[in-house]
């Protein structure tokens, strides 16, 4: 399901937005209930070796399982982070001597655009001598781009288990698991994003109408959240060690290896910033639009090794309840990923271009002729938003082992 932040509106203040917050598990939570899993599994087994054997009958070298639970996972922070480097610097058309510089930039919400503006935005507040009337800054959205977007959530599981007795000690089994518990969009992304979003309005309004003669019609930031609908299959073939080879009680370990396969769509965000405004020379109208989309990437099947045991309790030679812990054990195999849709508008009536009397600088332009010769420099006409589209960049590749603890109950006959 997607959640749209608020848009705003640069003309019409209004009251201020508190973000929220939520308290949400630590990594320290999912440790303890893997630490507390283990031991139950141990305090299992050491009852049953501890109970007297009874007279266990032969039900049969097969064995079909159906069993519920609930999985918990862990979600490692390491990676590796590459954020896009900054764009060409040009020559602004401004008519000033020397004239000021700026970037090629692709989004001001992120990486050399967010870095960019806020360097303008400085400098032109000192010059303008009102440091209080350009206070705003963009937020970037960089700490999000270096490190996961979403996180597995606990939740619960269900699966089926066929085993094939070997000998007395030994079975083979096919187990499938399903999770019913999805990868979301971690708090302090939303909550960075949220930031970044709001940041947008107060910003570019300030330096818009810092010169009285602009027109300002509006200026919006959205921002859309979809939680995804990424589940887990995982899917194992492993070895089963019975403890004890007599008695209704049968203690158990298992290791092998498995599958883990996703389905489903991502989690994603995306934030669309927008400006109109009216030049104060000629009345030229500028209109661009910043459309960034963060989302995740990475295989959709992994492999694991897989770890467990648990305890057997045969009610007759052809039923019994089954009690199990296993653990997946896989690499991490998200990364988050960036693409970026600078638009401006051009071809409206008239033409015309404006430029902050800053070092670095922004232009603002409906014109794209390019290049432009400007008191006998070559200049470039074009707005500073004209940097090269981004698809699928990967901004953060993750690193580390991910394990996924599935602790179960259930039934099987044996035929």
């Amino acid at each position: 399901m997607a959640r749209i932040f608020g848009t705003e509106d640069a003309m019409k203040p209004g009251p201020k937005r508190d973000a929220y917050s939520s308290k949400r598990p630590s990594h320290e939570m999912t440790h303890t209930r893997l630490r507390l899993g283990r031991l139950a599994l141990c305090l299992i087994a050491v009852v049953a070796m501890a109970l007297p054997a009874g007279a266990q009958t032969t039900g049969g070298k097969w064995e079909v399982g159906f069993h519920g639970g609930g999985m918990w996972p862990t979600n490692p922070t390491g990676g590796t982070v590459s954020l896009p480097g900054p764009g060409p610097v040009f020559t602004t058309a401004s008519g000033a001597n020397p004239p000021p510089t700026s970037r090629r930039v692709s989004s001001w919400y992120f990486g050399d655009g967010a870095l960019l503006f806020d360097q303008a935005a400085s400098s032109l507040a000192m010059q303008t001598g009102s440091p209080l009337a350009l206070s705003g800054r963009i937020t970037t959205l960089d700490p999000v781009l270096g490190r996961s977007l979403g996180r597995w959530r606990s939740g619960g599981s269900i699966g089926v288990s066929v085993v094939r007795a070997l000998t007395p000690r030994l079975s083979a089994e096919l187990n499938v698991d399903y999770g019913l518990q999805r990868r979301q969009i971690t708090q302090s992304n939303s909550d960075a994003i949220e930031a970044t979003r709001a940041s947008f309005i107060p910003a570019f309004a300030g330096v818009i109408t810092v010169n009285p003669n602009r027109v300002l019609n509006s200026v919006t930031s959205t921002a859309t959240l979809d939680s995804g609908s990424r589940r887990q299959f995982v899917a194992s073939s492993t070895l089963i060690v019975n403890l004890r080879t007599t008695g209704n009680v049968v203690p158990y370990a298992t290791f092998g290896a498995g599958l883990i396969s996703i389905t489903g769509n991502t989690p994603s965000a995306t934030l669309r910033g927008h400006y109109q405004f009216l030049l104060g020379t000629n009345r030229a109208p500028i209109n661009e639009t910043d459309s960034v989309t963060v989302g995740e990437a990475g295989d959709n099947q992994t492999f694991a090794g897989i770890l467990g045991g648990g305890v057997k309790y045969h009610m007759s030679p052809r039923w019994g309840i089954r009690l199990g812990v296993r653990v997946a054990l896989s690499r991490n195999a998200a990364n988050t990923v960036v693409d970026a849709s600078p638009n401006v508008a051009l071809g409206q009536p008239p033409a015309g271009r404006g430029v902050l009397g800053a070092e670095p600088s922004i232009q603002f332009s409906n014109n794209s002729s390019d290049p432009l010769t400007v008191l006998g420099v070559t200049a470039v006409a074009a707005s500073t938003l004209t940097g090269p589209a981004i698809t699928g960049l990967r901004t953060f590749s993750e690193s580390g082992i991910s394990t996924h603890t599935n602790i179960t109950a259930g039934i099987f006959w044996r035929f």
